[in-house]
């Protein structure tokens, strides 16, 4: 959501999206409460059935709120950064063809709502830089902002680049050229990690659920065989420690799946 800042003896003005920072619509909110809600009482069952567990239900929703949330914020900030490789790119190629930095911007801008829409991320914050250019704010100051804001050192770089650049009075064009050529085969090489480790996850998405698949088939076609599960201390424990065993292998997992470049 946009927030507000005040510039130096300057009146405050409206600023963009903080992207360390998301927050839910309603109707999110009501759909991920809902799965989170569904999944613990679906552990809760199968490994518990215990009534006193559902009082640490908003403890769990707390816990579940705050992964989707950084979840959320990693997918923004990596579609940010595909769209300003995109855009990069234009600018430069705009740059090159004559365009004074704030006209390419501009072009830049519309080549790229032409493409993806006036809703898109990252056309959004080139319209809001347009804004910011009519109230005389400095586009280099603009592009250091929008890497500020999107903690995304790929985009701290281009800025400083084209600071340096601009300051120093040099080819434009061919300064951010090379800076937009490396950020474009990063890209790249992350993409190709990513297809090869998809198949992965997509693996152990299914052997995650095969222990719930196993229990629920023994509650379905022997009832009473995981009594002694639910009614001793000793079955209790057991089912604490496979829980806790499943669950740091789950997140185990995702982390080596995670890979940055």
């Amino acid at each position: 959501m946009p927030y507000s800042k005040t510039g130096k003896g300057g009146p405050v003005v409206k600023a963009g999206v903080d992207y360390g920072n998301y927050r839910f619509t309603p109707a999110e909110s009501l759909g991920y409460a809902g799965l989170g809600v569904f999944l613990y009482l679906t552990a809760d069952f199968l490994l518990y059935r215990s009534l006193i567990l559902l009082f640490l239900l908003p403890v769990f929703l707390i816990f579940w709120f705050y992964r989707i949330k950084a979840g959320l914020i990693h997918k923004r900030r990596q579609q940010l950064l595909e769209r300003f490789q995109s855009a990069a790119t234009a600018f430069v190629v705009a740059l090159r063809a004559g365009y004074a930095a704030e006209n390419a911007l501009a072009e830049c801008a519309d080549d790229l709502e032409r493409m993806a829409g006036s809703r898109d991320v990252l056309v959004k914050e080139l319209r809001y830089m347009q804004a910011q250019i009519t109230l005389s704010v400095p586009l280099e100051e603009l592009f250091a902002d929008l890497g500020e804001r999107s903690a995304l050192e790929d985009i701290r770089n281009f800025a400083l680049v084209f600071a340096i650049g601009k300051r120093t009075g040099g080819n434009l064009g061919e300064v951010l050229s090379h800076a937009a050529d490396q950020l474009r085969q990063k890209l790249e090489v992350q993409k190709d990690i990513q297809v090869q480790v998809t198949s992965r996850r997509t693996e152990q998405t299914v052997m995650s659920l095969v222990p719930w698949g196993i229990i629920l088939y023994l509650n379905v076609s022997s009832p009473g065989y995981m009594d002694v599960l639910y009614t001793t201390t000793t079955g209790k424990a057991v089912a604490t420690a496979c829980l806790a065993v499943y669950l740091l292998s789950w997140f185990w997992g995702r982390k080596i799946t995670e890979i940055e470049v």
